[in-house]
């Protein structure tokens, strides 16, 4: 199925350059320190290969909890960003544990080894807690 979309790489809200493919617009972000968009939302933030332990520090406002764990009820799409029109990353079969750091705009925010993802909740009719 093709896709019309275009990725927009952004350094300090300067646009840098329009691609076709988000795999092509992470590569460039990665390399220029930037951040990718996509229909006017971030869908990619570049990751600092140089001293990612400070920035995962600093970035932690918020007092930390212990992540809750849900179980997944019916097949999900895993998504770049929490919005159904968000880029599908992989699919996690019903049944699957996650752990959750946060539940926000009727999404799961689900840490995976490529940073933050999204599965939608549905207000759990999606997933329940364990």
């Amino acid at each position: 199925m093709a896709t019309n979309k275009t990725y927009t790489v952004v350094k300090n809200g300067e646009e840098l350059k329009e691609l076709k493919t988000l795999a092509a617009a992470k590569k460039l972000a990665d390399e220029q320190g930037g951040e990718v968009m996509c229909e006017g939302a971030v869908v990619y933030h570049a990751v600092s290969p140089i001293e990612p332990e400070p920035e995962k520090t600093e970035e932690v406002k918020a007092p930390v909890k212990e992540m809750e764990k849900y179980t997944l009820l019916s097949k999900m799409n895993i998504r770049t960003a929490p919005s159904l029109e968000a880029d599908k990353v992989g699919i996690a079969e019903a049944g699957t544990v996650v752990e959750v750091l946060a539940i926000e705009d009727d999404w799961l925010h689900v840490r995976n080894g490529a940073g933050v993802v999204f599965i939608l909740y549905g207000g759990g009719k999606y997933a329940r807690k364990n």
